[in-house]
């Protein structure tokens, strides 16, 4: 299985609120009648009225590019209509991953309640990825449902992290590695039952 992941905002002159009620009332039925996936959940921000977006969504499919492809055909122009209702398209910043889980569990609170830390830095790949994954296996020892995204981003404006980790519940206070920037966001966590996917 593979995975993608794409930060989203609403309109000019909407809210967040009304944006997150209409992907969940409207978006979300209409993709999962058109689309392949295996894995579909949204992670609507709760506070962090500075950020940028509003969401970040999180894709599985056998083929996640072909997936994505789809966009560029018949689906892509019912998709963009919708999209257009209620997003600002031009801040659509998707990625591809590479999911590395870190512990078995629910990846959110019995609440919905979830942690994404959005990482940046520092400059070297393999430096990331060695003292990000040591910081990470940290959480996983003490809590199910941790993970990790590597981000490529597939979009002109690029997704907002070089990585994403993931904690179940609600977790404000994280000490960053030295050298790492990061962004932490509680977030609202909605999936959809694999039952209604198509994948």
């Amino acid at each position: 299985m593979t995975k993608s992941i794409c930060a989203l905002a609403h309109k000019p002159g909407s809210t967040r609120e009304a944006f997150q009620a209409y992907y969940e009332e409207h978006h979300v039925p209409l993709a999962i009648g058109h689309f392949p996936f295996s894995g579909y959940a949204r992670n609507h921000l709760t506070g962090a009225a500075d950020f940028r977006w509003d969401t970040i969504s999180e894709f599985w499919a056998d083929d996640i590019d072909a997936a994505a492809a789809l966009m560029d055909g018949p689906i892509g122009k019912i998709m963009a209509e919708d999209e257009e209702r209620f997003m600002n398209r031009p801040l659509i910043a998707s990625a591809g991953v590479e999911e590395v889980i870190l512990s078995r569990g629910n990846r959110a609170g019995s609440d919905g309640s979830r942690t994404a830390i959005l990482v940046q830095g520092p400059a070297g790949g393999d430096d990331l990825r060695s003292r990000l994954m040591g910081w990470a296996s940290g959480f996983a020892r003490d809590l199910p449902g941790v993970s990790v995204d590597f981000t490529s981003s597939w979009t002109e404006l690029a997704f907002p992290a070089k990585a994403v980790v993931w904690l179940p519940g609600w977790h404000e206070q994280c000490s960053v590695p030295s050298g790492l920037s990061a962004e932490i966001l509680l977030v609202r966590h909605v999936e959809t039952p694999r039952s209604r996917l198509l994948g």
